[in-house]
């Protein structure tokens, strides 16, 4: 099978071999008129004819090989026009592409037509779409793995996150988390919910007994002596009495949102945050503790423990033909499709945003597109400037030669009959 640029070649050289033919046809014709001519008078007309298809021809060719060579190789003025011009083109090439395909209204207005979100909806909700996403999702996924398993990598990227967190200020960090978990009491609620979880542990039965074994291990000596019925009994008495206790002050916290508890907790979330803020000696002993972390080995394998065996379970399931992870995602995206598809508003949405951020993408990168058509023109040698161009443009320009012959022929017929029209009448 023939390629594209082959094709090309073939029909240039067809119709340059059709415009040649024919002005060795009015050659022919024209010698073999002008030969019978004084016995045939009426030949006059056809020598007329192909005398001036000839003039035509010669002057079309002339002008359609001066536009890309110099004719018979004579360096005439204005000739080889195109190669002569080639920085010249490359910019109006590029200045027309950028201003009249690269205007950010002209994009605009074909996105706004083609209804982006809509689009994109009716096409994953396609058949079998949402699976071809998903199964682009799960080769990626794969080549990342691929890409991660390489020891050179892993302790590429292990250094840099090990290099970021240990220039990093975690005490102004947590500070700063503490600050907003602060804002507005919100820090009262990680109390309530505390509070909340200990006066729920301290109603189960098992909290009790373990109370109760306390208790008795802590009972003085004396109390030892007595029976064991009785024993138990104070066992019994003494945790329920402190279960009472603990939980009618965890009550009374819990009602009273100025309870001195409480004001003692702010006031010392408040002191830490100062301190880690502040403190030399606090903001030591915060990062003393992450390096003391980031230094330990246990961390190491623990971490690459469980990396392994994520990576080992998700290797193993992209390699079966019936992946989770595949089919979460093409369940995730036909999901996504099917309510877009629903929620016009949505689909008002995100048409919107895609047309608020073309334009400003459209004049940062048009230049840049612009220049680099220019750039692809300039770097052509000229004589693969010329080749592309002739053909591309060759065949419609071999039309000009066959147009130029016959309506030369036309025109000198046409001399011809007034010259013999004016004759007779004088």
């Amino acid at each position: 099978m023939q390629s594209r640029t082959e094709r090309k070649d073939a029909q240039l050289r067809h119709m340059k071999n059709w415009a040649g033919a024919l002005l060795l046809l009015m050659l022919s014709i024209y010698v073999v008129s002008t030969r019978f001519e004084t016995h045939h008078p009426s030949l006059l007309y056809v020598a007329a004819f192909t005398e001036a298809a000839m003039v035509g021809a010669i002057a079309d060719w002339f002008a359609v090989v001066a536009l890309f060579h110099h004719p018979l190789g004579l360096r005439l003025p204005h000739t080889a026009v195109i190669p002569r011009n080639k920085g010249r083109i490359a910019e109006g090439v590029a200045d027309f592409i950028e201003s009249n395909f690269l205007s950010p209204e002209a994009i605009v207005a074909r996105i706004a037509a083609a209804k982006p979100a809509r689009t994109l909806c009716a096409w994953l909700l396609g058949p079998g779409n949402a699976g071809t996403l998903a199964g682009y999702a799960t080769r990626l996924l794969a080549y990342g793995l691929t890409v991660l398993d390489d020891a050179r990598i892993r302790q590429f990227l292990q250094k840099i996150v090990t290099e970021r967190v240990e220039n990093l200020d975690l005490a102004a960090a947590v500070a700063e988390v503490l600050d907003v978990l602060t804002q507005n009491g919100r820090h009262h609620e990680l109390l309530d919910q505390a509070l909340a979880g200990l006066d729920e542990l301290l109603s189960r039965p098992e909290t009790r007994r373990m109370v109760a074994a306390e208790v008795a291990k802590s009972l003085p000596f004396l109390l030892k002596t007595v029976s064991e019925a009785l024993r138990l009994e104070l066992d019994e008495r003494a945790a329920l009495k402190i279960l009472d206790i603990a939980a009618a002050k965890i009550a009374e916290v819990r009602r009273d949102r100025g309870h001195e508890l409480r004001q003692r907790f702010d006031a010392y979330v408040a002191g830490f945050v100062r301190r880690l803020k502040g403190d030399e000696a606090t903001r030591a002993r915060v990062h003393a503790l992450r390096d003391e972390v980031l230094a330990n080995p246990a961390l190491g394998r623990y971490v690459e423990g469980l990396w392994e065996d994520f990576r080992a379970w998700l290797t193993a399931d992209l390699n079966q033909s019936e992946s989770t992870v595949r089919r979460r995602i093409t369940e995730v995206v036909a999901t996504f499709a099917a309510k877009l598809e629903q929620d016009a508003e949505v689909q008002r949405w995100l048409d919107e945003q895609i047309l608020a951020a073309v334009p400003a993408l459209v004049r940062e990168h048009r230049a840049k597109i612009g220049r680099f058509v220019e750039d692809q023109i300039n770097g052509w040698q000229e004589s693969r400037l010329v080749q592309e161009l002739e053909r591309e443009l060759g065949p419609d320009l071999q039309y000009i030669r066959i147009n130029g012959t016959l309506v030369g022929g036309m025109a000198g017929l046409l001399i011809a009959g007034l010259t013999h029209f004016m004759r007779v009448s004088v």
